[in-house]
Parts: structure tokens; C-alpha cells; sequence
């Protein structure tokens, strides 16, 4: 801190009268008294250590410290053992602590100034001279104007050609026809331009050292293929030595999907240990043999973020068959890794040639078993539970998803083996939980045993989350289901509609028989999910409903009189288009000698069949749908709304229906919309049935 003072201290006031009383005093004094020195007999002496700030007066006498007081902050102001006052400069006071702005002085009369500014020139132009505070002292680093990490070529060790252009430099690629010397190589516009660095196994990047590296394939081309990259991947190469066993990580992250492999001889894809993907991809080694390997790094061109981990070894696990399982009776939490690990068995909601692990456990009586198993990295895995290992025959229970958890109910005594299986892509570490509880009896609905039952015209509401995965549906994956039970007493069509509130519903609608696949007459998907079904015969049907997630839902079952199709022809075009009455309907016809009128730019060339027209009007916004389901040929169903022209569509569906049929669902404004029934490609025609159902939003 700086400190100026103004205007003079009591103490130097009063100076000139300290002095004419010594005077007088002197002039009176006893002649027999002691000598006293008044101070230095000139300006040129000095004391010792460190100077006063003033030169003494001759007449400043002092009794105590405080009577010299001068007024100036960086003094240290004291009475001498003579009488004398002495004011001492102390350039630590003024110090602010700041070492950049120089070094603070101490004036006698003004107090604390700024001293020099510490300017750290070293008079030489190839560095950049800068102070450091954190640091305090002066850094001289190599000249870089344009920052791109490369020093000026025209200073001692520099490589930039071009230092007020960071997109020049001898890391940078070569970019073809600009005319530009891009990687200062003093040629322009080379032969191998527009290629980056590492591109070819003649000239990988070594990290063996490990890291992190910031690259960019972009420009690249695909000179390998790895075993897991489609074709056409641009791909960069890395190398590296290690001289003892070492575990491996290599994550590379691109703008997509990228591809990591790892080879004994770069060329040579035969050589090729392991392929990951992933975003990031991910592969990794538990304990590679001393040698020199090569990493291939594929994505589809851009800035690539890559990290190079070597660790110490990691055994094998022990449990990678079903020759030593691990044993989990006691429950617990058990970590596993999918490194290295192999496909050795097989499940019905795993992936061929997945990484697995297996497990144990022999329950002494009746009990819930509670299982998960969650990666580290988010993946989905799959959980199998069996009573025989590896007999995917014997299989109770297979569950996949991030986590996969699973209750199986009243498990009776005996021995049972689990299989935690990874993916074919990436090989996260995970864990497995395990719980063992009093048996409880499932919940109602959630086996073909135990179905809640639901009527024609009503409407329930429910919950997955305390569902198990049971069985398994065409349109749908390994989630949680529930099982209702219908009568119908009448010959009906059927409408089923399954609404979450957001996710995906599933719901497969089977004849008779609960469990058995081959019962199925329906499975649709949607948000939500609507299925319909013409003319039904009157007996018993199950509805399985499922859902990725544990969530709530209403399921509503409406059941008709069946209806009578209504025969339609000459509706070639929009101008003859057959209206549908605004209560909708189911229509037939054939398309055999109609004419192709209308093609698609959605569908693109897949719907150039003949092709017939149908006209809904509305008054108001409504709900619509179009299905051809049981229509006898691959239709193509598209929608055009106001205007009716070729490739003028606003949504088209190919077999979006049940099998090769089509089915279309959208809320539509007033105004008149068009549907076309079309053929899949150039030659589909036949005998098409056409339905139109029309509701509130």
C-alpha cells in the first residue's frame, strides 16, 4: 500500500521551537556537566545498517521513541541512548506483496512510492517475456504469436512456417488445392495432401508412455478394416512397446460411434486381438505379453479425444465356465470384469459371442430370490437364471437392461446358477447384486397362472413396476409384462389401446392359450400402443402388455359388432377419391387394374404399384386411422393433406401394420386429407382392405 501524507507531523513542527530551547538551555547550563553530541559533524557520515530518514536535527532531543515520531509511514522511529531521535527507513512496510510491480521504496518526506516496474526483458525477439506473479519471476518462453503450440521457424528449434496463422504448422495436415504449404514442409499441396498425421501404419503415433491425445482423423482415409467398423470408417494408428505384462485401456471419443482395435501387426487384420465400440469405444486388455502392438482408431472423420492407460496385470477370473461358478448363497454385492472374458454359454436374452460370468447359489428352503447387475459405464446387461448351468432349456428367468434386475418368487430348495452376460462391444466392469427374502406368491397379473381379468368397454389402469419379464412377445424386447384375461360371448372387433403417458407400450393379443407364441394374433407397438382386430369369435384371449420401464398404465378394450366392408371401385385418383363417411369405416376393393398415379419421395421408390384414393374431410382437429390391414398384397399407405399431387405427401408407412401392411395415425387440422393405397414397388396389386377410424384428439 501506498501512503502520502499531506501536511507535517506535530512532531517536525515543532522542531524550530525544540531547537531555541536547547539553545537557551545551553546558554544556562552548568559549565561542569557532560559533553553531548548533537549529532553527525556533517552530511556525509552515515549510520550504520540502514540510513534515517532525514537528517538529524542538531536540536532534536528525545526523551522516549514516541517523541520522534515523524510522520512517515515506512520509518521506524526511536529515541537513541544519547537523547538523540532516530528515524530508520523500513522498505518492508512498504512492500505490498505484488512481485510484478516492481519493488516498493520508502521516501523520507512522501512516504511509501512505487518503485521500477519488473518489465522481465530479455532483449531477445524469439521468446515471449512474461512475469509470473504465482510464480514470482520472469518466464521466457519460445515466440508463438498464434498460439498453435509451435514456435516460429525462424527462431532456433521453431517449426511454424507461418506464425500468424495457427492453421499452418508441422502438425497440421496438408490441404489439397489451396495453394498453401499447410504442414511447412516447404512443399505445396503434395501428393498425400488433405492427410493427416498417423494415418498409415508407417507412421503410428507412439504412446507407449500412455496419455492423452488430441487428434483429428478428419481427411484420413479408410486404409483398414477393422473386424467390428462397417467399411468406409476413416482410421488413425497408434503404437506402443511395453517390455513387461501390462493391463490395457484405450478410450477414443469422436463426434459418433468409435471403433478401437488392437493388432500385433498393423497391416495385418488376422492379427487382431480385440475390436471394441462404443461412445466412447472402449477396449481394453488385463494383461498384455512384452511386445510391440498397434491400436486402430475408426469413426467417421473429425477431432478424436484419445487416453492411453497402462496398469499392472489382472489375473483371470476364476468363474468364466461353468466349471468353477462363483458361489453367492451368502448374498452380497460381487464386483466382475468383462475384460478378456469369452462367450462360453448361452442365453435367450443374451448376444452371441458376449462375455459372461457365472454364479451359484443352493437355497436350503423355499425363499424370493433378489438379483441386479449393473455396469460402471451405464451398458445393458443380461441376467439369466437357470437350474442347470448352461442350459438355456432350464432357464427360469432372463432379464437385460441398465441395471438388469429381477424377484423370482418362491424358489424352492436347491441349487441354481446365474449368468451375468456383457455386450459384443464394449467390456465394462459391473456388479452383482444378490439377495435372498421370504417367499411371497407373485403379484396378481404378473404370470399366465395368476392374470387379472378385464371386460369389453372397460378401461383399468395399472403398474409394472412390481412385474417380472415372463414372456416373450414379437414386437417387443426383455421387458417387464403384465397378463389380462378376456371373454368375449359374441363374435366382435376388437380394439385394445395401451397408453403410458410417454413410453412405448407393447402389447401382443393372443387366442386361447397364455404362453405359447404361436397363439398370437396381434402385436403392436406405439405411444400408445393400438391394436385392432376384425371379426373375432367369441372365447377366451389373453392381452400381454409390457413396457421398458416399471411404469403405470390404462389399458382399454373396446369390443364391436363385426364390420361389414363396404365394396369400392373407380376411386383411381383424387378427383373420382371415394369420401369416407366422418363416422369412418372398413372398405374394400381391388387395385389390379387401376393405374399408377400417385409415387412418394418418403417412400421413395417402393411405392410405384397401382394405386386407389380415399377422401376424409373433417370440420374440426381429429384424430384418424388408416390401416390395410388383411389386405392380400404389400401395400404402401401415404397421406396427403390439401393439395393431392405425386410425391406431394406429408407421411407415408410401409408395413408399419400387421406383417406386410400398412398404418398410419395422425391428428389432422379441418380441411380435406387424401390417403392413397399403394404397392410395394412397381408390381403389388390385388384385393386391398382399407379401414378408417375417426376420433377426438
Amino acid at each position: 500500500m501506498i501512503v502520502r501524507l499531506s501536511s507535517p507531523s506535530p512532531a517536525r513542527r515543532a522542531w524550530p521551537l525544540a531547537a531555541l530551547l536547547i539553545v537557551s538551555l545551553a546558554a544556562c547550563g552548568d559549565d561542569d556537566g557532560p559533553a553531548r553530541d548533537a549529532g553527525p559533524d556533517s552530511g556525509s557520515m552515515e549510520d550504520a545498517g540502514r540510513p534515517d530518514a532525514r537528517p538529524v536535527d542538531a536540536g532534536m532531543t528525545c526523551v522516549e521513541d514516541e517523541d520522534c515520531d515523524d510522520g512517515v509511514e515506512c520509518t521506524r522511529d526511536r529515541c537513541d541512548d544519547r537523547g538523540i531521535c532516530r528515524n530508520l527507513v523500513d522498505l518492508g512496510i512498504c512492500d505490498d506483496g505484488i512481485f510484478c510491480n516492481g519493488v516498493e521504496q520508502c521516501d523520507p518526506l512522501e512516504g511509501c512510492v512505487p518503485g521500477p516496474i519488473q518489465t522481465c526483458t530479455d532483449d531477445d525477439v524469439c521468446t515471449i517475456d512474461r512475469c509470473d506473479e504465482e510464480a514470482k519471476l520472469c518466464r521466457y518462453s519460445p515466440r508463438d504469436f498464434d498460439e498453435d503450440g509451435e514456435a516460429d521457424i525462424n527462431c532456433e528449434g521453431g517449426t511454424d512456417c507461418d506464425d500468424r496463422d495457427a492453421t499452418r504448422g508441422s502438425t497440421v495436415a496438408e490441404i489439397c488445392d489451396d495453394g498453401v504449404d499447410n504442414d511447412c514442409d516447404e512443399v505445396t499441396d503434395e501428393a498425400d495432401c488433405g492427410r493427416p498425421m498417423y494415418d498409415v501404419c508407417e507412421d503410428p503415433l507412439d504412446v507407449s508412455a500412455g496419455g492423452f491425445f488430441e487428434l483429428s482423423s478428419e481427411g484420413a482415409a479408410p486404409d483398414y478394416d477393422l473386424e467390428c467398423a462397417p467399411s468406409g470408417r476413416k482410421d488413425l494408428v497408434l503404437t506402443f512397446t511395453i517390455e513387461e505384462p501390462q493391463a490395457l485401456t484405450v478410450r477414443a471419443e469422436g463426434r459418433s460411434i468409435t471403433y478401437v482395435e488392437l493388432r500385433t501387426e498393423c497391416g495385418d487384420g488376422d492379427t487382431a486381438e480385440q475390436c471394441a465400440s462404443g461412445f466412447p469405444g472402449t477396449l481394453r486388455a488385463r494383461s498384455l505379453e512384452p511386445g510391440t502392438y498397434f491400436v486402430l482408431v475408426a469413426d467417421v472423420g473429425g477431432d478424436l479425444a484419445i487416453e492411453v492407460v497402462f496398469e499392472d496385470p489382472r489375473p483371470a477370473p476364476p468363474n468364466e465356465s461353468c466349471d468353477m461358478p462363483t458361489d453367492v448363497s451368502a448374498g452380497g454385492a460381487f464386483r466382475g470384469s468383462f475384460v478378456d472374458v469369452a462367450d462360453d454359454v448361452d442365453s435367450s436374452c443374451g448376444s452371441s459371442r458376449a462375455p459372461d460370468l457365472l454364479y451359484e447359489f443352493t437355497l436350503e428352503e423355499e425363499r424370493d430370490a433378489v438379483l441386479s447387475a449393473v455396469s460402471d459405464t451405464g451398458d445393458s446387461l443380461s441376467l439369466s437364471v437357470s437350474t442347470t448351468c448352461g442350459d438355456e432349456a432350464s432357464e427360469l428367468r432372463c432379464v437385460r437392461g441398465s441395471p438388469a434386475g429381477t424377484r423370482l418368487h418362491q424358489l424352492p430348495p436347491g441349487t441354481y446358477f446365474i449368468t451375468v452376460e456383457g455386450s459384443t462391444s464394449r467390456e465394462p466392469d459391473f456388479t452383482l447384486d444378490v439377495a435372498f427374502e421370504d417367499p411371497t406368491p407373485p403379484p396378481a397379473g404378473d404370470t399366465c397362472g395368476n392374470p387379472l381379468t378385464i371386460t369389453p368397454g372397460e378401461t383399468v389402469t395399472g403398474t409394472l413396476a412390481d412385474k417380472q419379464d415372463d414372456l416373450d412377445i414379437s414386437c417387443g424386447f426383455n421387458f417387464r409384462d403384465v397378463v389380462y384375461e378376456l371373454e368375449l360371448t359374441e363374435r366382435s372387433d376388437l380394439t385394445v389401446i395401451a397408453d403410458a403417458d410417454g413410453p412405448f407400450m407393447y402389447v401382443s393379443i393372443r387366442d386361447g392359450v397364455c404362453d405359447e407364441g404361436s397363439a398370437q394374433l396381434r402385436c403392436t407397438s406405439g405411444n400408445p400402443s393400438r391394436s385392432r382386430i376384425r371379426d373375432l369369435a367369441p372365447g377366451t384371449y389373453y392381452l400381454i402388455v409390457e413396457s421398458f420401464s416399471g411404469t403405470g398404465y390404462t389399458l382399454e378394450v373396446q369390443a364391436t359388432e363385426p364390420t361389414t366392408p363396404v365394396d369400392v371401385s373407380g376411386n383411381e385418383n383424387c378427383t373420382t377419391a371415394y369420401a369416407v363417411p366422418s363416422t369412418g369405416g372398413l372398405f374394400r376393393g381391388d387395385t389390379t387394374t387401376a393405374l399408377n398415379d400417385y409415387e412418394t419421395r418418403s417412400c421413395g421408390s417402393g411405392a410405384a404399384s397401382n394405386d386407389v384414393v380415399f377422401r376424409v374431410d373433417l370440420i374440426e382437429r381429429q384424430r384418424v386411422t388408416a390401416s390395410t390391414d388383411g389386405s392380400s398384397f404389400d401395400t404402401v399407405l401415404h397421406l396427403h393433406s390439401g393439395e393431392c399431387m405425386s410425391e406431394g405427401e406429408t407421411a407415408c408407412d410401409d408395413d408399419g401394420g400387421e406383417g406386410s401392411t400398412s398404418y398410419l395415425e395422425r391428428e389432422l387440422d379441418p380441411g380435406s386429407h387424401y390417403f392413397i393405397v399403394d404397392g410395394w414397388g412397381s408390381s403389388n396389386a390385388g384385393e386391398y382392405l382399407f379401414e378408417v377410424t375417426i376420433s377426438d384428439p
